[in-house]
């Protein structure tokens, strides 16, 4: 099986689509440029910023091609592959092996979701089988899929089933509690992302070593410094950087009264790199016009130069 080595930062991407809601792949390469430019080489394709689960099983193998073509600027890539139908997702699964990526995301079943550590071992395993020899990660986000189970349980459970179990994207807040028991199942050995940008600095502080952000799309210089800082072990300074990080994130979302929506991040994400990702899809309803001002306005506010 290939090894998964990676730590640091890697971008969440979004789906570029036209004002008619097709995809507008032509954008990638200039996107690709933009985060090697701001130091990102690795990136998680079709999650939940990438709104993965809006588009057709076609148009997800595009965006997954037309990102492996931009390996000058992009080493590593992950694609999140769950679909609904489990055979759309070991389709997906497939295809992401056979171009080459470096590893295959999963969120859980959706509809008929694991209610145990056991069953979320179970659907792992059966995709494993089409991918045994390619990392697989596990995409925990309660907040998005009502699945609140015990992950380092999983976790422990999933190594002994799963060969190719390299380990999962952490997006719950409690990385002191349950974050930590992850990091020390194996021996350390997994690769365990913080996926929430406002508890970047205290994860470090526990031990994780990579993270799937946000804002590192549009606006990684806070989140960039905070790894910096703590590796350096300046930790009061790296706390200072994550308020103004966190009142960076507050400006993107005053909208939606500081809950996160895809919209928000993914306007906020072209106003900031000057490169359009085009509107939300449905369901998720894109920023109207004067949204798009307010947005401008309130980035502005908080220091950050807009196109």
């Amino acid at each position: 099986m290939k090894r998964f080595n990676f730590t640091g930062m890697m971008a969440p991407t979004f789906a570029p689509f036209k004002s008619d809601g097709s995809l507008n792949l032509d954008c990638i390469p200039t996107y690709a440029r933009y985060l090697k430019k701001h130091g990102i080489t690795a990136i998680w394709l079709n999650g939940t910023a990438g709104e993965g689960m809006s588009m057709t099983v076609s148009e997800r193998k595009q965006i997954a091609e037309a990102w492996m073509k931009c390996r000058d600027e992009i080493s590593t890539v992950v694609v999140q592959c769950e679909a609904g139908s489990f055979k759309n997702t070991c389709e997906l699964v497939k295809h992401a092996v056979s171009i080459g990526v470096e590893g295959v995301a999963l969120l859980p079943n959706l509809f008929d979701k694991p209610k145990t550590p056991d069953e979320l071992v179970d659907f792992m395993e059966e995709v494993s089988k089409v991918c045994p020899n390619t990392p697989l990660f596990y995409y925990h986000i309660p907040m998005k899929t009502c699945v609140s189970i015990s992950m380092s349980e999983f976790l422990e459970k999933g190594t002994k089933r799963i060969p190719n179990l390299a380990g999962l994207k952490f997006t719950d807040m409690d990385v002191a509690g349950e974050g930590k028991k992850c990091l020390q199942v194996a021996g350390g050995t997994l690769t365990i992302f913080n996926g929430f940008d406002e508890k970047l600095q205290e994860a470090v502080s526990l031990g994780f070593n990579s993270a799937v952000g946000g804002t590192f799309s549009g606006f990684p210089t806070m989140a960039s410094q905070i790894f910096s800082l703590m590796r350096e072990s300046k930790v009061s300074e790296a706390k200072r950087v994550q308020e103004e990080l966190l009142t960076q994130i507050g400006a993107v979302f005053k909208q939606s009264s500081g809950g996160f929506t895809v919209a928000s991040l993914k306007t906020a994400t072209s106003l900031l790199t000057g490169i359009d990702m085009g509107p939300t899809r449905f369901p998720v309803k894109p920023y109207t016009p004067a949204m798009v001002d307010r947005l401008r306005e309130d980035l502005r506010a908080v220091g950050l130069s807009v196109h």
